[in-house]
Order: structure tokens, then C-alpha cells, then sequence
């Protein structure tokens, strides 16, 4: 019996490992960078040429061509975008963290029209966006290397290297939040406090809406979804928290509020 055990167990250790060698076996690395803020950024492509951009192993986006792209959360968040702005002119959205370019590019395919600022701190990241995820094709954007939560704490008016004109005093229709790290939790912990959303709240209009990707794999990341959105309805008058599988094994909540109090 205890034999048995002991198979079963070292069973259940091996199958995790062997299916971890065999997804980065099906990868083929094109590009590596070494960031003093996150930590190793590389981009690999996949058998059915989906790039994927990863920091220190941790996917934080992909490119947009595979169809199985409709399935994930970037293409929720994008969708959800593009829906609460077709009824508006001139519509802004403010994008805090740029990941592999997939929402920005999601959100253009679907309208164009919309002009998209980034804020994104690592420049390795904003380097291959540039290179291998189309960014300097995205038809209506400025994009500023900084960190969103100093920005946001000095309502700055920048320039910078990657944008001639980045001005950071008008009202936004959308604001989405999607800072994640190179390190564990990957996501940005300081992102969903109360004190970083009130820095957040004067640059989104009175009718305007907020999104908040965030990871759910497991009960303390939901736990941290729920809490959130529980926040956000002292401060909105309608949330929502939706719960994404994406066929890549990523599980997030999209958590979003609209129409301030």
C-alpha cells in the first residue's frame, strides 16, 4: 500500500514537469532581454506562430493572429473597450502597463478611431512590443516609458523618447489597469488598493469606466478579485467581475465600474 502511494504521488509530481518541458519544448526563443526593473523578458514563438512574451517565464501577453485569441481576457477587455465607447466621439482610453501590445492591438483592430495612451515603465518592453508585437502599427496611440503609480501621484504632463506630444491632463473614457510584475504574485499588489485607485479616479470621467485585469488561478487571487470589486462599488454605480479561462491554462478576472457616485 505504501508503495502504491509513493507511485501515485511521485506520479502526480512528474505529469506537472513533463507537460511544463514539453509546452517550452513547443517554443522556439527569438529574443531576450535583461531588465534591471523586471528581471529577464524573452519572446518566443509557438508551433502555430503565436508570439509570446513572457517576464522571468510568466506569460504577460501574446500576439493577436491565432483565433484562440477570442477565448482569452485581453480579447474581453478589448471587447468590453470598443462596446462602451461606439456611442462616443474622440473617445480616449488610458492603458497602465503595456504587456506584449495584445490589448492595444485588439482594441485598434476594432476601431481605430480610439486614441490609446500607454504608460509602461520598462523600456525592453516598449523595445520588443516595437519589434515582435506591431506596436508602431497601432494607428492612434502615445506611449510614455514611466511608472504609472508616479505619474499618477504628481498628475505629471510629460514628453518623453516615445512620444513627441504626452499629455496627461485630459479625461479619459476608459482607464484600464493592467500592471503586472516579474516577480511572484506577477501582479501588481499596489494596483487594486484603495489609496491607488483614488490617484486613478480624477483622471476618468464622470461616466467613465474602469478595468481592472487580475489573476484568478487560484482562491487568494479570486478572494482578491471579489475584494476589489466590493471597493469599486463605493465608488461606482454598477461592477462587475467577470471570470475568464483562457485555452493557454490562464484564469483572470475582469473586473470593471462605470458611472461615478
Amino acid at each position: 500500500m505504501q508503495q502504491n502511494f509513493t507511485l501515485i504521488i511521485f506520479t502526480l509530481i512528474l505529469i506537472p514537469i513533463l507537460l511544463f518541458f514539453y509546452w517550452r519544448l513547443r517554443l522556439k526563443k527569438i529574443a531576450i532581454y535583461k531588465s534591471l526593473i523586471l528581471g529577464k523578458i524573452e519572446v518566443f514563438e509557438k508551433y502555430n506562430k503565436e508570439k509570446v512574451l513572457t517576464i522571468n517565464s510568466y506569460p504577460q501577453g501574446v500576439s493577436i493572429k491565432d483565433q484562440s485569441i477570442e477565448k482569452s481576457y485581453w480579447f474581453t477587455v478589448a471587447e468590453l473597450v470598443v462596446k462602451f465607447c461606439s456611442s462616443r466621439k474622440n473617445s480616449q482610453v488610458l492603458l497602465l502597463g503595456l504587456g506584449a501590445n495584445t490589448i492595444p492591438s485588439l482594441i485598434a483592430q476594432k476601431n481605430p478611431k480610439i486614441l490609446q495612451t500607454i504608460i509602461e515603465i520598462d523600456k525592453f518592453i516598449i523595445e520588443a512590443c516595437r519589434k515582435y508585437f506591431n506596436l508602431d502599427q497601432l494607428p492612434n496611440y502615445q506611449i510614455l516609458k514611466a511608472d504609472a503609480f508616479q505619474i499618477l501621484k504628481e498628475h505629471l504632463l510629460a514628453s518623453s523618447a516615445y512620444s513627441k506630444f504626452f499629455i496627461l491632463n485630459s479625461l479619459f473614457d476608459i482607464i484600464i489597469v493592467d500592471i503586472f510584475t516579474g516577480q511572484p504574485p506577477y501582479v501588481s499588489l499596489n494596483s487594486n488598493q484603495p489609496n491607488f485607485i483614488e490617484k486613478i479616479m480624477p483622471f476618468l470621467k464622470n461616466d467613465g469606466m474602469i478595468i481592472f485585469n487580475r489573476p484568478a488561478h487560484n482562491q487568494e487571487s479570486r478572494n482578491g478579485g471579489f475584494e476589489l470589486e466590493k471597493y469599486l462599488k463605493t465608488k461606482f454605480q454598477k461592477t462587475d467581475i467577470l471570470e475568464i479561462f483562457d485555452p493557454r491554462r490562464f484564469k483572470n478576472h475582469v473586473i470593471t465600474g462605470w458611472q461615478k457616485k
